[in-house]
């Protein structure tokens, strides 16, 4: 099956227009001259993203997962046109698609990827979005950008209210335009998907718990993007989880006057996580993410010749043999683990022009990171993002995700596209802990400051 056709490059303007159109209302409804304008940048670049990313897995690589959900939604897209009591099978578990699917094409080969929720989810969503697009590849992954843009703005938004505006454009510039972000998380993808929820859902859940607004729409929607996720990358609801779990604890414990009281519930607080990541039992978790690194690399070995030598030369994370799923396990590798999926690859690790971009990328940030430790003394560092929820937050969810994605995947490639769920989080993280070291400095130069 062409995936890729004239058809897709005569529509694509067409559907562009109207996507810029929306963007354009929405713009003007927003507050600010600037905000208009990051808006329509941070847009325009999710729609060259989605297009970028779909001519690359088209005439560069020539496979990948966007085809595999493809090859699933045209199904979706052919049976329900043939039958529209076919639509039951949307809401039928990943078994029931699989037998469906085996039924009526009986493609063995095929089978297999349909047998996982996660990737039926990601069919049936494009295939519901084939109505609105003709059933075209390119136009599909416009509405994943669309969706992916939309949360992410909305991520944004909630980081800008939370630094009250300050420093705005480096808010911008790091969350919304950095290149690894619009380009690998605007594709016909799980990660678009993910992303776009997870802007969704922290963006309500600030407007409620710190701006003290409740949207009724906002709350219905809520459940929606948790399942999806859920259903999709589960270990993302469990870093968030986590993530809030701490920054609240933290939020609250800061209001307690009596040492006493703050160092006991401290230590209660420390001693039931123990115990219970000690008890608990994450293997099965984890290694599914891993199966699923490792499986699309032997996808990629069956479908292109050379794959063996780039995954010696890309090599990122653990070898599946290696992995140890305990606790222990997890502690001992997780400094250099977190490390590699943060900073790595470096410049020298560099073996193909995609790579290269993300280790400046990488580069970049790890200078960042030393630049503010150095900055603050690094205590300062810590005790911004401690003394801050919302902060402590971000850089809990990124550690988080970068120790769950170093610790199962193999190669830099796909780590890049895992990791820019992470990405957001960690840059607001540096932008707010850099804003508030430059304001502790003009308060401290400022006549009869008592700081």
């Amino acid at each position: 099956m062409q995936i890729v056709t004239i058809y897709d490059f005569i529509l694509l303007p067409v559907y562009l227009l109207i996507f810029f159109y929306i963007a354009k209302r929405k713009a003007n409804t927003l507050e600010s001259a600037e905000l208009k304008k990051y808006y329509l940048t941070a847009f325009a670049l999710r729609m060259l993203g989605s297009v970028a990313y779909s001519m690359l897995v088209a005439y560069y690589y020539g496979y990948g997962d966007s085809f595999t959900y493809y090859s699933g939604s045209d199904f979706i897209h052919q049976q329900l046109v043939k039958d529209f009591s076919n639509i039951k099978y949307l809401f039928a578990s990943a078994s029931e698609f699989q037998q469906w699917y085996n039924m009526e094409e009986g493609d063995m080969g095929f089978s297999g990827y349909t047998a996982i929720a996660a990737n039926n989810s990601v069919m049936k969503i494009a295939g519901i979005l084939s109505f609105l697009s003709f059933n075209k590849f390119v136009i599909i992954s416009l509405f994943f950008g669309l969706f992916s843009f939309a949360g992410q703005w909305r991520l944004f938004t909630a980081f800008d209210n939370y630094n009250k505006g300050i420093n705005r454009k480096l808010m911008a510039y790091a969350v919304l335009y950095t290149p690894s972000i619009w380009f690998w998380g605007s594709g016909l993808m799980k990660d678009s998907l993910c992303l776009g929820a997870t802007g969704y859902i922290i963006s309500i859940l600030y407007n409620t718990f710190i701006n003290k607004k409740i949207s009724l729409r906002d709350w219905l929607l809520l459940p929606v993007f948790v399942f999806m996720i859920f259903v999709i990358k589960n270990y993302i609801i469990a870093a968030l989880l986590a993530g809030v779990t701490i920054a609240v604890f933290v939020r609250y414990i800061l209001r307690v006057k009596n040492i006493l009281a703050r160092i006991a519930a401290i230590i209660a607080f420390v001693s039931l996580t123990g115990v219970f990541l000690y008890f608990g039992d994450f293997t099965s978790e984890i290694n599914a993410i891993v199966e699923e690194s490792y499986t699309q690399i032997q996808t990629y070995q069956q479908n292109y010749k050379n794959i063996q030598a780039e995954d010696q030369t890309s090599k990122a994370g653990l070898e599946l043999g290696n992995f140890d799923a305990s606790l222990s396990g997890i502690l001992l590798k997780s400094p250099g683990v977190i490390f590699t999926c943060l900073y790595r690859p470096f410049l020298w690790e560099s073996k193909k022009v995609i790579i290269l971009f993300t280790s400046l990328e990488s580069t970049m940030l790890l200078l960042a990171t030393i630049f503010l430790l150095f900055k603050s003394r690094v205590t300062g560092f810590f005790k911004i993002c401690f003394s801050n929820g919302f902060i402590l937050l971000s850089l809990v969810v990124s550690l988080i995700f970068a120790l769950i994605i170093g610790f199962t995947t193999f190669n830099f490639g796909t780590m890049i596209r895992y990791k820019i769920i992470l990405l957001p989080f960690y840059y607001f993280m540096l932008v707010a802990v850099y804003t508030r070291i430059n304001q502790t400095k003009v308060k401290a130069a400022q006549p009869n400051s008592n700081i």
